[in-house]
């Protein structure tokens, strides 16, 4: 019966090779499914399972999610997982939202700290659920992606489309375009759309469950945005640019940056402005205003308005000021006015090409200086694959309007530029946290890869490279149908003209992880005589995890063999050690739907570890430099209820797949989380 239980777990990859199903731990089975484009099925029944089993463990792993600095930084996978956790055990969930925004993650050498998310996250849930959309979801909820597509013209189906840039001018026919959808019957008025949106929010506050999430969010709103102003008050009592202006300037949060803005996105869906204006008044930061709140009856609606206001205008105007957010100066033309080093990365990435025509000489500037070393450009929070593909874009670009090929020219180097800069501003950060010891990266560049997948194989694959100690640094092995190790050195030959190079590579539609041990790294090693101690000690596998099977006969009657097993032979056999590997998937999906996709060992497999996202802040892991003592003593303490771990053996010298998920959440910054329900 025991061996009957085993085939249960079996299962095949899309290319044939014998592979699991589950890594038989339902924590690590959820810390799985955690992962980009996830399956709704996947993470409601994996959660469920990983919460009978550890909770704790669970709600680390549901907060690793969300983790820019500590975990993966997937913000819309964490909405998911949150809102499974918000619909089953709500008063966990609300009690653990301000871990979401405290300065918990620590830098080496640092004494600023940063949140696992920001602001925003607490109004994208309140919005979403408002909206009912706060659950894992097949289809991302139109709150968070405003609807795209072909735009029509009603009365002119089958012409010539009408410039896009006609939509904007408002001029004839072409204002009733709609997103592929033609607009039948009378359409609601704004204030129809305004008295239906209300009508709903009241409903869904006669939700217990909703009003202590609404509740929470708006305190932790008028907390934070006291305590700014009360700095701000004082900065204004010193001399500005003395240092105990800067002093105070740095205890700034950015809560002011994301308070919805009364009639904005959230507030037209939350009304949250109204909540946190009130709570603000009842402080004492309006005091000005002789306006009386009673808790026993709602507040006039003239008087609500005068609150926010002032909520606007004297205190989300100010701090935003001090805080240097560019988009007000933006929208206001006030270009020459914007604080590069201030601007976030996101804003960079989206907005340089607008620095650029608006501000040539200054923007220019800021550039030359930070490619001197004398500022810093914001760039450590951005995916690595978001700047490769953007690189890559460049060289593919095509505009509506016709534009000149020198200023054409100009403004494609300015942007290399800046995504140089981001780049190594990224790598910079993520080498506070150490090196890794005699490592180097296998990138799959095979046909499954295709799209961006890609973009991220041979973006952590740099990121390894350029991490890795040497003499295992600049290099990585690509791996299709003919697996080739490559040298590639981004420091010194920029990273456009790195990946420009990487596009030479061979690139077939093969998976064949087999041959790159067996046929590439183990022949190599026999052939010079290789000693076991000089071997490669860990070897990073970025891919789908699609694998082709390493014989022919794998649906025979031959002993079950799957392509980690086969390399482990081969290994053995040829007297060396298998160095350890970490299987890092980065499917664009769930390949096989509902359920896990191919898996290449379980838990309990020595030598191990399993990944998967596109955050190298996971790399950290693995890093040898620094190693955070109290993640080290959380892990010999850990009382996880998995079978598979084995108590008799030093967990601080075990390399396994549960054991390094579990160094992975050990970290201090998920020390806070509480499990209430």
């Amino acid at each position: 019966m025991d061996a009957l239980k085993t085939t249960a777990n079996r299962t095949f990859t899309e290319n044939g090779a014998p592979a699991y199903s589950s890594t038989t731990s339902p924590t690590l089975d959820a810390f799985l499914a955690l992962r980009p484009h996830p399956h709704a099925a996947n993470i409601s029944q994996c959660l469920a399972k990983a919460w009978e089993a550890d909770a704790e463990l669970t709600l680390r792993i549901i907060w690793n999610a969300r983790s820019i600095h500590d975990g993966k930084g997937e913000r819309e996978v964490f909405y998911q997982a949150f809102g499974w956790l918000y619909e089953h055990h709500p008063r966990t969930a609300i009690a653990n939202l301000p871990r979401l925004v405290e300065p918990l993650c620590t830098r080496p050498r640092k004494s600023e700290a940063m949140p696992h998310g920001y602001w925003k996250d607490l109004l994208n849930i309140v919005a979403l659920a408002a909206l009912d959309d706060l659950h894992p979801w097949e289809e991302p909820p139109t709150f968070l992606h405003s609807p795209k597509g072909r735009l029509y013209n009603p009365d002119t189906a089958g012409e010539k489309p009408i410039h896009p840039a006609r939509l904007r001018g408002g001029r004839g026919k072409a204002r009733r375009w709609v997103h592929s959808v033609r607009a039948y019957g009378p359409q609601p008025t704004k204030v129809e759309r305004a008295q239906t949106k209300h009508a709903r929010l009241e409903a869904k506050l006669q939700e217990p469950k909703f009003r202590a999430l609404y509740v929470m969010v708006a305190r932790l709103f008028a907390e934070k945005l006291a305590q700014d102003a009360s700095i701000l008050s004082q900065m204004e009592q010193v001399k500005q640019g003395s240092d105990e202006w800067w002093t105070l300037s740095k205890r700034l949060s950015s809560a002011g940056k994301w308070a919805p803005t009364p009639c904005g996105s959230h507030d037209r869906v939350t009304n949250l402005s109204t909540a946190i204006c009130l709570l603000l008044h009842e402080s004492g930061v309006s005091s000005s205003l002789r306006i009386n709140v009673s808790h026993d009856v709602p507040t006039p609606a003239l008087e609500t308005h005068v609150l926010r206001s002032f909520f606007q205008r004297w205190v989300l105007t100010p701090l935003r000021h001090a805080l240097a957010v560019p988009e007000p100066l933006m929208s206001a033309g006030r270009w020459k006015e914007i604080n590069y080093s201030r601007v976030a990365s996101l804003c960079m990435k989206q907005n340089m090409a607008h620095f650029y025509k608006n501000d040539p000489d200054g923007f220019e500037a800021f550039i030359t200086k930070v490619e001197s070393g004398r500022k810093k450009i914001s760039g450590a929070t951005l995916m690595p694959h978001e700047v490769v593909k953007q690189v890559h874009a460049l060289k593919f670009t095509h505009t509506r309007r016709p534009v000149p090929w020198e200023l054409r020219h100009k403004l494609d180097n300015m942007q290399l530029r800046v995504l140089e800069a981001q780049w190594a501003s990224l790598v910079q950060r993520l080498r506070e946290s150490g090196r890794l010891d005699s490592a180097l990266a296998v990138c799959d560049v095979s046909g499954s890869m295709y799209g961006e997948p890609i973009h991220v194989a041979l973006a952590l694959s740099l990121i390894t490279a350029q991490l890795a100690k040497p003499p295992f640094s600049n290099g990585f092995i690509t791996f299709s149908k003919n697996p080739q190790f490559q040298l590639v050195d981004v420091e010194k030959n920029g990273l456009a003209r790195t990946l420009g190079d990487m596009m030479k590579f061979g690139w077939d539609m093969n998976t064949d992880l087999h041959a790159v041990f067996v046929k590439l790294l183990l022949p190599l090693a026999v052939e010079n005589k290789v000693k076991p101690e000089d071997m490669i000690k860990t070897l990073f596998v970025f891919s789908d995890m699609q694998f082709d099977e390493a014989t022919t006969s794998v649906h025979s009657s031959a002993p079950w063999e799957t392509s980690h097993d086969a390399i482990e032979r081969a290994y053995k056999e040829a007297g060396y050690e298998v160095p350890q590997i970490v299987y890092w998937d980065l499917a664009a999906h769930d390949i096989r739907g509902q359920g896990l996709s191919a898996i290449p060992v379980t838990a309990n497999k020595k030598g191990v570890a399993l990944m998967n996202g596109f955050s190298p802040a996971m790399l950290k892991v693995f890093m040898s430099d620094v190693i955070a003592e109290d993640a080290t003593e959380e892990l010999k303490e850990s009382t996880v209820k998995d079978e598979v771990a084995k108590p008799e053996e030093d967990q601080e010298l075990r390399f396994d797949p549960l054991t390094n998920m579990k160094k992975a959440l050990a970290v201090a910054s998920f020390d806070g989380l509480v499990v209430v329900d």
